[in-house]
C-alpha cells in the first residue's frame, strides 16, 4: 500500500514539475519573439531614418 501512495506522489510531483517546465518554456519562447520584435522595429527605425537622411541628401530619389 505504501508503494502505491508513493508511486502516486511521484506521479503528481512529475506532472507539476512538467507543467512548471511548460510555462518556463512557453514564457521565455514569448520573452525571444518580444525581443525579436523589437529588435526588427528598430532596425525598421534605422532603415527609415537612413533613407530619410539619402533623400534630403539627394544621394535616393524621391519617394524610393
Amino acid at each position: 500500500m505504501v508503494s502505491v501512495l508513493n508511486t502516486g506522489a511521484k506521479e503528481h510531483g512529475f506532472k507539476s514539475q512538467l507543467r512548471r517546465c511548460l510555462r518556463q518554456t512557453v514564457h521565455t519562447h514569448s520573452a525571444s519573439v518580444h525581443q525579436a520584435a523589437k529588435l526588427v522595429a528598430a532596425l525598421l527605425r534605422v532603415v527609415r531614418v537612413t533613407a530619410g537622411l539619402a533623400e534630403s541628401n539627394g544621394s535616393l530619389p524621391p519617394g524610393l
